[in-house]
């Protein structure tokens, strides 16, 4: 093989060539004129199709200006454990991504992406089994993006002060001596939540000498400050830590039409975002004990893209014994106490490069590509609630669609059990009502990661009534090794050289039980044209009832003119 490559590198031409002229990356923000109240946000690209030059969609940038405010209530005590920690208690979940709950895109007012509740999920799982460790390593903080620990995940069924409910919020590790069976050691703390914090609770009052928080605004670096400003124990008063985070997200992550999409000029492009932001969490705590007893979030599209750290010494961060405390995430301004604390950038944007093409390659370009044919995939949702431990699962996702790709299906413990003492289908609860979905904790780092050890036995995929697979599939290695590693991966995930995805087997079976289903193997177009249902079976072998939210895959195409725009019907 070196033979090859050092010949191949010998009779390669050499030299330069100048297609383009100019490039030029220019933003324009959002059409909400400064409102924000239910978190939608609207993009009109007029200017973009006027200004006669390509467009690189493939590139294209997403910011979203966060105010984060943690918040106590009147007369409660802060005891400041280190100085500087107050800065960790609280983050985004594992990715930008889940800012976004459903994104409608069109093209010449054409629609060519469903406005799909929870897109975010789908986005996940692409994030974790089409990135390699050197993406998350590298590209990671720019989409505040890095996996969670599975292990950590744990349950509270009662008052605590790590929170209540499914918790994965401790940033710090506790002595293996002290807990020596599984679960000890690392396995206690959440080191990827830690990580992604580095980016989101820098503090300029510790690095005095070197930034300011004026310096932060003037070049958008994220940041946290504490009002007013903590001393190691005193009356915290109405005390607020804001986060002001600038969310970085490429239009390439939101949907896969964004990469396939040609360079083009005129084309008229309107986006519309339905988010998870303009969301608060109400948490009550205990004034004497600072245990956390229970929450009631409100969000848009349950989703709260926020966690909150453990209220103890040994979490290093600033313990805050008050009665109840406010989580909240804003656009632009601060959502609690409303629009005290303001962003530095006033609205979001949308960065896009901008092409000038020399003469003759653009004579050449629209000559040789006068129009693209675009095939990407496009995604339907359906939800399968509550399924009983033990329970069997049957359920028609959809009773026709052609071109499927993949079903994807992510499981969450039952929002109707969430917040039982023993996490079963009793009646004993913490406080009047179950605590809703785990996407929607600020302890749990759910949707970033599924419900641990939610396992689905008998498992298989009826298509128009017969079934994928020759038998149905019981053991994890079995849908792990055949599905999950090779979904998304370069070669499949056969060339290990090549490998790509940051799901280990053992990421899979704590935390990450995604169940994906390949659905693109038919024998013609003929018969892949052809409109099919889809339907699951399978047993919930869980020891818990769960929440099922799944997705299909499905092709998609239209042609476009690569000079005007406009969709060649």
């Amino acid at each position: 093989m070196s033979d090859e490559a050092t010949l191949n590198m010998s009779e390669a031409q050499q030299g330069t060539n100048f297609p383009f002229m100019t490039k030029q990356v220019v933003y324009i923000p959002d059409s909400n004129s400064g409102s924000y109240n239910s978190g939608q946000v609207i993009f009109d690209c007029a200017s973009l199709s006027n200004s006669g030059k390509f467009i690189d969609w493939n590139s294209s940038v997403l910011t979203i200006p966060l105010v984060v405010n943690f918040q106590t209530s009147q007369n409660g005590i802060a005891t400041q454990y280190q100085t500087g920690a107050e800065a960790f208690l609280l983050s985004l979940k594992n990715g930008t991504h889940h800012l976004i709950n459903s994104l409608s895109v069109e093209l010449t007012n054409n629609s060519i992406c469903n406005l799909t509740n929870y897109s975010n999920l789908d986005i996940n799982y692409r994030l974790l089994t089409n990135s390699s460790f050197e993406d998350m390593a590298n590209f990671g903080s720019v989409l505040g993006f890095t996996k969670d620990t599975a292990e950590s995940i744990t349950y509270k069924g009662a008052s605590d002060l790590m929170g209540i409910g499914e918790c994965n919020n401790q940033i710090t590790n506790t002595n293996f001596a002290t807990t020596t069976v599984w679960g000890g050691d690392t396995m206690n703390s959440n080191t990827g939540r830690l990580a992604r914090m580095t980016n989101t609770s820098f503090d300029p009052a510790q690095k005095a000498l070197f930034t300011s928080a004026n310096s932060c605004n003037v070049t958008m670096k994220n940041y946290t400050a504490s009002t007013p400003a903590m001393a190691l124990t005193q009356l915290f008063s109405n005390g607020v830590q804001t986060y002001y985070i600038l969310a970085t997200i490429p239009l390439r992550v939101l949907h896969p039409v964004f990469s396939k999409l040609p360079l083009m000029r005129g084309a008229y492009v309107k986006l519309l975002l339905n988010t998870n932001c303009q969301c608060s969490s109400a948490i009550t705590g205990t004034a004497t004990t600072g245990l956390y007893s229970k929450y009631v979030t409100t969000s848009p599209n349950g989703t709260f893209p926020i966690m909150m750290s453990p209220n103890t010494a040994t979490s290093s961060i600033n313990s805050a014994i008050a009665p109840t405390y406010t989580v909240s995430c804003g656009i632009a301004k601060s959502l609690s106490p409303s629009g005290t604390y303001q962003h530095s950038m006033g609205q979001c944007r949308l960065y896009c490069s901008v092409f000038e093409m020399s003469p003759l390659y653009q004579e050449k370009y629209l000559e040789l590509v006068p129009t693209k044919r675009v095939v990407y995939n496009d995604i339907i949702s359906a939800q399968v609630l509550d399924v009983k431990a033990g329970g069997a699962i049957s359920q028609i996702i959809t009773s026709g669609i052609s071109r499927p790709r993949y079903l994807l299906i992510v499981p969450q413990i039952s929002s109707a059990i969430h917040g039982t003492t023993t996490l079963n289908t009793d009646t004993t609860r913490q406080g009047a009502n179950a605590l809703g979905s785990p996407m929607n904790s600020p302890f749990s780092s759910a949707p970033g990661t599924t419900a641990p050890y939610s396992a689905i036995s008998n498992f298989n995929v009826l298509i128009s009534g017969s079934a994928l697979y020759q038998s149905n599939l019981n053991y994890g290695f079995e849908t792990y090794l055949q599905e999950v590693r090779a979904s998304n991966a370069l070669n499949g995930g056969v060339s290990l050289g090549l490998s790509s995805g940051i799901l280990t087997q053992q990421d899979w079976e704590s935390g990450y039980r995604f169940y994906y289903v390949d659905l693109s193997r038919k024998a013609s177009q003929a018969q892949d044209d052809i409109s099919r249902s889809i339907q699951l079976i399978g047993v919930n072998s869980s020891a818990y009832n769960c929440d099922y939210f799944v997705f299909v895959g499905y092709e998609r195409e239209f042609t476009v003119s690569t000079a005007t725009g406009s969709l060649v019907i």
